[in-house]
């Protein structure tokens, strides 16, 4: 199993953008003479939460100062991004990094940034399903066309053309039992940020999976988890980090997405599952929360880490982390000393991993569990 780097590129209170973007940058290149296998950075707009509107641009410089480091969007929000160009720009990667492009595709949470772009959160779901498609497709055949509620595209051919099937490279965030079906249908791998203990989203993940045999004739590539890491040989001091930087990173998100308000119920459909999950949220109350998300994230020394992830294997079966480092304004030399940690001491375990045999499907259990 890989582990790889989710790059949130928050805004820095302590640097200004230039100079956190060289920091970000040379950690990035670094990880490769670290071990990590694959970096994943984000694409958000306008606001300190995140400040990376060009994933692909920036995994280009990327690709020029690596050898062997896979480059992956972490993710493209479909509904923000011309479809066609999407797929000229991940092949045009693809290129420039001798095959190490990886796909990932996400839909997006932020109002604030859907009404920068001027798209209407409602039409979000309906988007990205077309798009989506399109992008596959367009990967595949090096061709790209649409005839789609929201997409008009004559047939037009991609140069330079796709150097090699994205097949087994490509993914697409689900947070939500909507966007694993269509993961499972597109054949795209699920990719997850860990919110809450891993318990309580086994079910989605196995039934996933099921889906993902059913719709493609084989096995989903593991799960990729992106984690909130702090890697210490203190656990004290792991502790107290997590206690600030990802409690901070928590009330980050609750800020930028508006988690607690009650938008996401006048999106229809698109986000129906963030308003049911905003209205729980609500209910239960920060403290919780809180302390859910603490433990879903790893934080504490190697053998506490190695353990955690041991039991979620147990829990969800196989999966690849993606550690988020750099967070809430973090000192990079910290950061730098997790990372290496994390790559020393952790990544053996998880690189020694070898896929786990999977059950047949059973397709009354599957679809018990989509009626649930």
């Amino acid at each position: 199993m890989r582990i790889g780097i989710q790059m949130v590129l928050q805004n820095h209170k302590e640097h200004d953008d230039r100079v956190m973007y060289k920091n970000e940058t040379r950690l990035a290149i670094e990880s490769e003479e670290m071990g990590f296998d694959v970096v994943w950075p984000v694409e958000h707009h306008f606001f300190d939460y995140s400040i990376c509107p060009d994933n692909m641009q920036y995994l280009s410089y990327i690709a020029a100062r690596t050898e062997k480091l896979q480059l992956a969007t972490g993710a493209i929000i479909v509904p923000w991004n011309n479809p066609m160009r999407a797929v000229e720009k991940m092949v045009l990667l693809d290129h420039l990094s001798d095959g190490r492009a990886i796909l990932g595709l996400g839909r997006g949470l932020a109002r604030r940034e859907y009404a920068g772009f001027g798209v209407d959160m409602s039409e979000a779901r309906d988007r990205f399903n077309e798009a989506a498609e399109i992008i596959v497709k367009g990967l595949e055949d090096g061709f790209v066309e649409a005839d789609t509620k929201y997409y008009k595209q004559h047939r037009i051919e991609v140069r330079p053309r796709p150097i090699k099937s994205f097949k087994g490279r490509r993914y697409m965030v689900c947070m939500s039992p909507e966007s694993f079906e269509v993961a499972a249908k597109l054949g795209l791998g699920a990719m997850m940020f860990s919110q809450t203990t891993w318990d309580k989203v086994a079910d989605g993940i196995h039934n996933y999976r099921d889906l993902y045999r059913q719709h493609n004739g084989e096995e989903a590539p593991p799960v990729n988890c992106a984690d909130f890491v702090v890697c210490s040989h203190d656990a004290k001091k792991a502790e107290e980090i997590a206690r600030e930087k990802i409690v901070g990173y928590y009330f980050s998100v609750m800020e930028h997405y508006e988690m607690l308000g009650d938008h996401f119920a006048q999106t229809g459909k698109s986000y129906a599952h963030y308003a049911e999950a905003a209205k729980m949220m609500r209910e239960a109350g920060n403290e919780a929360i809180l302390e859910d998300f603490l433990a879903a994230n790893l934080w504490g020394t190697p053998d506490m880490l190695i353990e955690k992830l041991e039991t979620r294997r147990g829990q969800i079966g196989d999966f690849e982390v993606n550690g988020c480092f750099s967070f809430q304004s973090q000192p990079f030399g910290q950061v730098e000393d997790s990372m290496r940690l994390f790559a020393k001491e952790v990544g053996p375990m998880m690189h020694a991993w070898t896929p786990q045999a999977q059950a047949p499907v059973d397709v009354a259990a599957a679809e018990a569990r989509v009626g649930k």
